[in-house]
């Protein structure tokens, strides 16, 4: 190919880099006009190569005389750009030479070759592109649209799915697509953070555009938005043949401004772009960038610009971490059904249940043995997964056998010691056995393994504040609340601490948040309602307790915290009875006994106060405050000696 380009214009890729590097410092937006050559390494041929497999298959058959009579039809009718005898000189001359055909007779090849039914070009190159996987470059460019640097916009003639792929495999970042020319105007908006990919010749599932009449032209509000963006945007362009009137002739518009020019990667084995594209670079005071490939580009600006996050093992880990988590959140919807499953059972004692309920319970059923069943038999061949063993943990963990459950969690993380969920479940068991030094330190790892696993940072947080370090267990609550705003359990766990630190304000302010993301949460409800008791707002508090009990009539903490505020309100019955129903339905629950015990004799009651206090020491024999409080009422009632062996008992604790 003639270079007509200034030598100046042609730099190196380590160059390219470089600027590109400086350009984000300064907060340059970069897009990315993306054609075939990138999907090469992906598997997906590019144009030259399915113009010389159309031209030969047309050679063969029809054979070409007859296809010079259908494409002399085409081209007076305006559906072709070229003669179908230019198209034949420059197929002689590029098997002669050895060389690809120029790009720009693409279209009509692909008129011609799939003339009569179009169709099954469209079955071709769906074929041709299905199930291919995003090539190494394709992780770089998806940082590089999610990094928050303001380059966020693809622009490609491409219709496969590649860079969307990528951006599903390697970030957390859901694009949005633009398949049709209807939702152009998306394209240029400003305010949409998340990455954009514009097919501006259509998906490959909304009738793509690959005839020379379609390609004339940009359809619909293309031309005015991409006229914009390349105002606003530098364009890198990539693998881009130029081979469409479209996007070239939009390109090449006078009106078309770039204030920082444009780079127009080429790979140097084929040598400089056409003449065409090379006066394009110079009027638009842009640059060649000569590369080794689209993959080769990439990597030299991952290497820049993402080193840690593309590396082999860092990626190893996300995609891990990625898996483990979605893994994790099907067993969490799994785990919804069972729930169902059993409320739906409770129910079904009292109440009748229609027809449609029972087949969905059905259904449940099976699939529950079927799963059942799948890991006994895993379990007798020893070929028990560690996800089997993390799903027998949380069985174990669920019927409080934490013994049991710390064992089948060890096993998984023996088996997989990369997934940051077994060391989370562990963690939670050994919280339960107060082992803290091993919960934090299994959170930690989770953490390590995954920086934005923000159940981890909120199970940690809580631990912290067990051990009263206030601060360290804020910092993870923050930290939690950061990484997902939307985490109710984290707010909810925020607002203990600001009551703690009798900052009522913001604790109300975070349990509001809290039955903002999840209206039902009733442990929100019970805490909001402590702090309106602390407060002296009775009736609210009362509200709120009222409100956690209506969503969760077995919440014996709320009917302890309701009795008190029955209890300060005078109503000795009504908190008696609050009393009553927590310690039935926890009879290991100490709380209700002590101000049960209070109550009874705050009123005279000292029979049934002593009463409660012996149950409350049964409980916990080494409790020195209920010692106290026995020992008080005991001399309320004259028995001095018991009042005085309950106080020595005390003394010695």
């Amino acid at each position: 190919m003639k270079q007509v380009i200034e030598n100046y214009r042609i730099i190196s890729t380590n160059h390219f880099v470089t600027t590109v590097c400086e350009g984000r410092r300064n907060s340059e937006r970069f897009c990315f006009i993306i054609g075939a050559g990138a999907s090469v390494s992906s598997g997906i041929p590019m144009g030259v190569t399915l113009e010389a497999e159309w031209m030969e298959e047309m050679e063969k058959s029809p054979g070409f005389s007859e296809v010079r009579e259908f494409a002399e039809t085409l081209r007076k009718a305006g559906r072709l750009e070229h003669d179908f005898s230019e198209i034949e000189q420059a197929w002689e001359a590029a098997k002669k030479s050895k060389q690809a055909l120029p790009s720009e007779y693409y279209f009509d090849i692909y008129k011609l070759r799939f003339f009569p039914n179009h169709r099954n070009g469209y079955y071709y190159l769906e074929r041709v592109m299905a199930h291919k996987n995003p090539s190494f470059g394709y992780h770089p460019l998806a940082l590089m649209l999610t990094e928050g640097s303001g380059s966020n916009l693809v622009i490609t003639t491409n219709f496969d799915s590649l860079v969307e792929d990528a951006l599903f495999l390697y970030t957390d970042s859901k694009p949005l697509v633009i398949n049709h020319e209807l939702l152009a105007d998306y394209a240029g908006d400003p305010n949409i953070k998340r990455p954009i990919i514009a097919k501006i010749h259509r998906g490959i599932f909304f009738d793509p555009l690959n005839q020379p009449e379609e390609t004339n032209e940009l359809k619909g509000g293309w031309h005015d938005v991409l006229a914009h963006v390349f105002q606003n945007y530098t364009p890198i362009v990539i693998g881009y043949g130029g081979g469409d009137n479209s996007l070239m002739n939009l390109l090449e518009e006078e009106s078309v401004k770039m204030k920082n020019g444009m780079y127009w990667c080429y790979v140097e084995e084929f040598g400089l772009p056409s003449e065409k594209i090379q006066r394009l670079v110079q009027k638009k005071d842009g640059h060649f960038v000569r590369t080794a490939g689209f993959d080769s580009t990439m990597l030299m600006l991952g290497n820049a610009l993402f080193p840690e996050k593309i590396g082999v093992h860092q990626t190893e880990q996300y995609l891990n971490n990625r898996t483990g988590i979605q893994i994790e959140n099907y067993e969490a919807e799994y785990k919804k059904l069972l729930e169902y499953e059993e409320s739906r059972e409770k129910e079904n004692a009292s109440t009748q249940t229609n027809q449609s309920e029972n087949e969905f319970r059905k259904e449940i059923e099976k699939m529950s043995e079927r799963n059942s069943a799948s890991e006994s038999e895993r379990q007798k061949q020893n070929q028990m997964t560690a996800w089997d063993y993390w799903r027998q943990g949380e069985r174990y963990y669920k019927l409080q056998q934490y013994g049991e459950a710390l064992q089948s969690l060890s096993k998984a993380i023996c088996e997989q010691s990369n997934t940051a969920q077994f060391y989370n479940s562990r963690g939670n068991i050994y919280d339960k056995l107060g082992d803290y030094e091993n919960a934090i330190l299994d959170y930690d790892k989770a953490i390590e393994l995954n920086p934005e696993y923000s159940i981890a940072y909120r199970n940690r947080g809580r631990i912290y504040k067990i051990l009263d370090n206030y601060k360290k267990a804020m910092s993870d609550y923050d930290k939690a609340i950061e990484l997902n705003p939307e985490y109710s359990a984290a707010f909810n766990s925020r607002g203990i601490i600001y009551d703690e630190w009798k900052d009522y304000d913001r604790a109300i302010a975070n349990y509001n948040k809290a039955l903002e993301f999840t209206p039902n949460y009733c442990a929100a409800f019970n805490n909001r309602g402590n702090v309106y008791d602390e407060l002296g707002d009775y009736e609210k508090a009362l509200s709120d307790y009222n409100k956690a009990i209506e969503i969760n009539s077995e919440y014996s903490l709320a009917y302890n915290n309701r009795g008190l505020i029955y209890g300060k309100l005078g109503d000795y019955e009504k908190a008696v009875s609050d009393y009553n129903k927590a310690m039935e339905l926890d009879p290991t629950f100490i709380i209700p006994y002590k101000n049960c015990g209070k109550l009874h004799k705050r009123n005279g009651d000292y029979e049934k106060a002593i009463d409660m206090f012996t149950k409350a020491i049964h409980l916990d024999p080494n409790n020195k405050n209920i010692y106290l409080e026995r020992a008080e009422v005991y001399r309320l009632m004259g028995e001095e000696k018991k009042a005085d062996a309950d106080e020595k008992k005390a003394e010695s604790l």
